[in-house]
């Protein structure tokens, strides 16, 4: 097989992952990266004597490949603390909903959703399969008879800066919420990176041939080979892989027919993280949620939860990382206003705000461009133009899920042009 020497376009976990995927396949990723550093929404800053993590944060019982990847770099796990919502354990919060035990919910919702997703992959064209992929996670339930699930939803999704169950769609939810996620959230059967989530891209991305710094002017895609040019100069490929998302890539070529359906089937979000100082906020659990901001989306903005971080500051403060979900309609200084807000009801003082970054997060899919063909038009994107997609677009913002795109991604890739 000639060795192919493919253009990756992102720097995040979506282009490390594919990095290492086609180089173990045998051929040479050469990953564009237009900020100064990798690891895109994985960010870890420095405060007192540990890591906070600005980005991803959490691994799950889904992480398989992660950490083993962690595992073999040197990087460290540590479990998660106990995550409290309203100020009870979650579970919990949970099982105190109506209807059936938990468990009998559970492994309903488990069967519904694995049946889903097998139509779905199936018998994508059908426009039943369409319709029900379409419809929200909240009315998806509600026909289920399935209440506990739908509180479990508010720690999985909108705590997570993954969409208000009354707006996002059931056939993007069921593409990554399976057992090993909905465990994980459920028991609090998390684990964080000691060294950090920065630290890890690093070690991971030593071998990798990474240009920092690099703003793409043009994609010339041909029949025969892909043209990328920077700063002027133009460098040949034999594919090209994009981890960006559509939009962003749009300003770099023209798009083909099914790229122009993902492009407008989809609507990026905002997630807020905010690192805070406190000498007055709780200590007897390391994750608070609130069900005020959770299960209300019209309070869109609004504190979802926070996370302790590290040791006792110098002051005798605690650090910790706020949450906050909105759809880019929100100024940094009003959501700062909405927290500052949130923490008065809440009677916590803060000592300093450390600092704050609002990311590009959660592609939520239009329910009518599911109902129309939304995942047909992702199948279909795939190969086009010597062009394939990873990254949270085509998977989910969850590191597991943008690796495992990726790898696919690439053994298409190498078993269509290899």
């Amino acid at each position: 097989m000639p060795r192919l020497k493919i253009a990756v376009i992102g720097g995040g976990p979506g282009g490390l992952s594919a990095a290492q995927f086609i180089e173990d396949a045998g051929h040479q990723a050469v990953v564009f990266e237009r900020e100064s550093r990798i690891g895109g929404k994985s960010f870890s800053v420095s405060a007192g004597d540990a890591f906070n993590e600005m980005g991803t944060c959490y691994t799950t019982r889904k992480h398989v490949l992660i950490k083993r990847w962690m595992k073999a770099h040197g990087i460290s796990l540590k479990r998660l603390g106990e995550a409290r919502y309203d100020d009870a354990p979650v579970v919990d919060y949970v099982k105190n909903g109506p209807g059936a035990p938990l468990p009998v919910q559970a492994l309903k919702f488990l069967n519904a959703a694995g049946k889903l997703r097998k139509r779905m992959a199936l018998d994508a064209g059908n426009p039943e399969v369409r319709a029900e992929a379409a419809m929200t996670v909240d009315d998806w339930l509600a026909r289920l008879n399935l209440p506990k699930l739908d509180l479990a939803m508010h720690r999985i999704l909108p705590a997570q800066g993954y969409g208000y169950a009354q707006e996002v769609t059931i056939g993007q939810t069921v593409q990554w919420l399976d057992f090993d996620i909905l465990i994980s959230g459920v028991l609090n059967d998390m684990h964080m990176p000691v060294e950090g989530w920065s630290e890890f891209w690093n070690r991971f991305s030593k071998r990798f041939d990474i240009r920092l710094d690099a703003r793409i002017d043009h994609i010339d895609r041909r029949d025969d080979s892909v043209m990328i040019t920077v700063a002027g100069e133009a460098e040949r490929f034999d594919a090209v892989l994009s981890t960006v998302p559509m939009d962003e890539f749009a300003k770099l070529t023209d798009l083909l027919p099914a790229e122009l359906a993902v492009l407008e089937g989809v609507e990026w979000q905002n997630y807020t993280t905010t690192l805070v100082s406190s000498k007055n906020w709780f200590t007897c659990a390391q994750v608070h949620g609130y069900s005020r901001a959770c299960k209300d989306p019209s309070l869109r903005g609004a504190m979802l939860g926070a996370r302790r971080e590290g040791d006792v500051m110098e002051d005798g403060a605690h650090l910790y990382v706020t949450g906050q979900f909105s759809n880019g309609e929100l100024t940094p200084a009003e959501l700062r206003e909405i927290l500052q807000a949130d923490l008065d009801r809440l009677g916590v003082k803060v000592e300093t705000l450390i600092y704050a970054r609002t990311w590009k997060y959660f592609p939520q899919y239009n329910p009518a461009a599911v109902a129309d063909g939304l995942f047909t038009a992702m199948a279909e994107a795939q190969g086009g133009k010597r062009t394939w997609f990873s990254g949270a677009t085509f998977s989910h913002e969850l590191v597991s899920s943008v690796a495992a795109r990726s790898q696919a991604s690439v053994s298409d890739l190498v078993k269509r042009i290899g």
